[in-house]
This record gives C-alpha cells, structure tokens and sequence, in this order.
C-alpha cells in the first residue's frame, strides 16, 4: 500500500510532512494542469484505466464494449512513446530527490525508507515484463479484427464483426477474464503509474486565493521542477478555470458555462478558489 506523505517545496529545499489520507471529496471538484509532457501522459494512461476498470466490472455487452475500446485508446497512446522507458526514469527520478531526505532529522525515515523501497520494487516489476506492452494482443486475430473495425464509425456492428457480437453475448465472467489477462502488463504500469502521480499530488499543501474578475496570474521560479498545478473549487461552482502554462508562469481564468448551449463567458466577480503547485 502507499504510504501518504506529502513532500513541500520550501525555500527551494523538499520537506516530507505527514499528510492526511486522502479521501473523496464529493462536495469539492479539481481541475488539474499538467506541466510536462511526460506527466501529461501519465495523468492520460491514468484516466484511461480508470475508464477501462469501470466499464470492465459491468455485466452488460455495452459495457464490455466500452472497455473493449478504452483499452485500444491506451495501446494507440503507448504505441506513441515508450512508456516503460518514461515510467522507470521518472521512479528513478524521484528516488534520488527522496535520497536527498535520509539524513533530515524532521523526516520519519521508516516512512520514507518504505516508499523507496516501493518505488525500486516498482522498478524491477516494469523490467520484467518482456517485449512491448501490447506484444500479447498484437498477434490476437480475435482482438486486432476488433481494433482495426474500430477505427470506422459504427465498424464493429454484428453484421461486421459475428465472432464480436457472439463474444458480448457470453457470460460477463468469461468476458471479464479475457479482458483481464489482455490488460495485464497495462494493470502493472498503471500501479507504477498511480504511485507517481500521488507522490506529486500529495508534494505541496493547496494554499486559499481570489480571482479578481475571474482572472488569476502568477510567475513561477524556474529552479523549482514544477510537475502539476492544481485548482480545488466546490463541485457546486457556477464556472469552471481554464488553465494556460508554460516554464515561468501561468494563469487561469475562470468561466461560466451556462446551460452549455452558448460559448462561454469569463466570470465578472471575484473566485475563490484552492491552488496548489506540485513539484516532487
């Protein structure tokens, strides 16, 4: 299991505190903003099992449909770039920042000790999954007949696809356990995955501001890597924030959607809101 700590930035130096554990929230809504393209690919491959996991636990065709065809999004993503490669030099990445911390004497090194050692464990798992992430469904006839239909609007209906149709009108346990073993090595990145992105959320305290007229601008020191920026605002919120950023500042202008037929408009008042700007 992880262990919940959050690492500050202060004074350009990382601090382990205790965290509280992390929980949902449901009267509370993040919008998050990624600052490099590398975590912009792990927050995509995180959304998407969170997708395919969902779907997959239903017991309805549509819904084994719907997993079916996530789980083609996260081959066309990784086929891209090579994530194992990403995954395991980011671990690395943050195990040497975390070294830095064994000699603090504010740190609970149990704690930290732990978390290394999970995130090595991590490491050698990624290492022992041979060949490409998709090498077991790639020369699948079953599952490549699926993806190459897929592309085409309405490909994958019962006169297309007979073998298809037949398989979704099998029991949803038979159905779920050739969509586990096809996800597997994506199962075990997605843990590596999700370790990364909770060391970063969990890597500074969100501090309380004010948009004036919907708008907020803010410079950020280049010496810092800066990974995620954050915005917490009550799922009740009549307006949502758009965020632009690039390596020295952002900002975020906050909208009113409407009744989502018409263009969107900047707020007029002032928006308070919740940032937190994570560097790990």
């Amino acid at each position: 299991m992880f262990v919940n700590f959050a690492l500050k930035v202060e004074n350009n130096e990382y601090v382990l505190h205790e965290s509280p554990t992390a929980s949902s929230v449901s009267d509370t809504i993040t919008y998050e903003q990624p600052l490099l393209e590398r975590m912009r690919l792990f927050m995509r491959i995180e959304e998407l099992m969170h997708r395919f996991r969902f779907s997959m636990e239903g017991k309805s065709g549509w819904e084994t449909h719907c997993a079916l065809t996530t789980l083609i999004e996260i081959l066309d993503l990784t086929n891209r770039v090579d994530l194992k490669r990403e995954l395991m030099k980011e671990l690395e990445r943050q195990i040497a920042n975390l070294s830095r911390l064994v000699s603090e004497p504010s740190v609970d090194q149990d704690r930290l000790t732990r978390v290394i050692e999970q995130q090595r464990q991590l490491i050698e798992q990624i290492h022992t999954i041979n060949g490409q992430l998709d090498q077991q469904i790639k020369t699948n006839d079953f599952f490549g007949s699926i993806r190459q239909r897929n592309s085409i609007p309405g490909g994958t209906c019962d006169f297309d696809l007979p073998a298809y149709h037949f398989w979704l009108a099998r029991p949803a346990t038979e159905r779920r356990e050739l969509l586990r073993g096809w996800s597997q090595p994506f199962q075990e990145i997605n843990e590596a995955v999700g370790l990364v992105l909770k060391l970063i959320r969990n890597s500074a305290e969100p501090r309380t501001l004010v948009a004036e007229s919907g708008f907020y601008e803010q410079s950020l020191d280049t010496s810092i890597p800066w990974q995620m920026i954050r915005i917490t605002m009550p799922s009740d919120s009549i307006c949502y924030p758009e965020i632009s950023a690039g390596r020295q500042r952002f900002s975020v202008r906050f909208l009113k959607p409407g009744d989502m037929r018409q263009r969107p408009r900047q707020c007029d008042q002032n928006v308070e809101f919740q940032l937190t700007c994570c560097a790990l």
